[in-house]
């Protein structure tokens, strides 16, 4: 069909540069990353509905107006509704974000994730594909500067000095009610409503995302991962294989971590180190043309898709999609 055809289509990379307009300001360094990232469809389901991507500008002008992305989506639906949202959203939010010109971070983003869930949710029209929606976690390190964009149950956390911090706050129910008091960490781990998501990329046609913003040094480490790594693997864990190895190694140990849990789920992970924070050459701080040629991406390959049953992975409150 012609909606598959588009939305499994590559980045549309002369467009990126579309729009360069705005009131935003520049950085005047950008952070040099060490990457890995792995994602495994785990022991139990029989479809991969989780995808990663980043995208590394190698023109320094884009890279200081609008920075590196890393996103992680986990996508839920029968069938393979659920690969085409967490693909259709990760493909949609980076073209956006990228095409946003020299407007604010913050407000380019939250575009973004307006964009992707207005595509998301219009494929959601096609018969088969009904209540098909997706987390999106994203981080644009810009500069010393991590900006943080937030809809589900994806995480993000900030490893510094050893010690692993959660930034995101998961928009599921026990997670609402840790917050509030009323469920203690223990009890939501149990809790049979731990998969009952408050909050999806494409499932309403309209959502609200964190955004958030924490400086980054030299040292740091990002991980972004799917609940098939945090609903299995504890955080002493993770901090401490984290804090142990390199990205690709530390990405490889974690999943078969929850692989060895069970591994109910399927899993993805991506860690960024911060090897050095840099100046950016003056010409970085000018304005980009939209003539200049776009930014090349990192696009890891996905695992290659399986049919299987529906992979009823999540719960929306409204929609009430259910993991088995």
């Amino acid at each position: 069909m012609a909606e598959e055809t588009e939305i499994t289509a590559k980045f549309a990379r002369q467009e990126l540069q579309a729009g360069w307009a705005g009131q935003g300001t520049p950085a005047s360094s950008f952070a040099r990353l060490l990457l890995g990232a792995k994602t495994d469809l785990g022991r139990v389901r029989e479809n991969n509905e989780d995808k990663f991507e980043f995208y590394i500008p190698s023109d320094p002008r884009v890279l200081a107006w609008r920075g590196i992305v890393l996103a992680v989506s986990d996508g839920m639906g029968g069938h393979a509704a659920g690969q085409i949202a967490s693909e259709l959203a990760l493909k949609t939010f980076i073209e956006s974000y990228y095409a946003s010109g020299r407007a604010p971070v913050e407000m380019a983003l939250r575009d973004a994730v307006a964009a992707a869930d207005r595509a998301v949710h219009l494929a959601a029209s096609v018969e088969g594909r009904e209540g098909m929606g997706c987390t999106l976690t994203a981080g644009v390190v810009r500069g010393d500067t991590l900006y943080v964009a937030h809809v589900g149950d994806s995480r993000l956390y900030l490893l510094r000095d050893g010690a692993l911090r959660q930034l995101t706050d998961d928009h599921s129910w026990v997670g609402e009610q840790v917050r509030r008091g009323a469920l203690t960490e223990e009890e939501a781990e149990a809790s049979p409503f731990r998969n009952v998501i408050t909050r999806a990329i494409g499932t309403t046609g309209s959502v609200e995302p964190d955004i958030l913003k924490e400086e980054v040094r030299a040292g740091d480490s990002l991980l972004l991962c799917s609940d098939g790594l945090s609903g299995v693997v504890r955080r002493e864990q993770m901090e401490a294989v984290t804090a142990a190895h390199g990205p690709s190694e530390a990405c490889a140990q974690l999943v078969r971590l929850a692989l060895d849990g069970g591994g109910p789920d399927n899993v993805t992970v991506l860690i960024a180190r911060v090897e050095s924070i840099e100046p950016l050459p003056e010409e970085a701080l000018e304005e980009p043309e939209p003539s200049v040629e776009a930014p090349a991406a990192g696009e890891p390959p996905s695992e290659e898709d399986t049919a299987g049953p529906p992979k009823r992975r999540k719960g929306l409150l409204g929609s009430l999609l259910h993991r088995q």
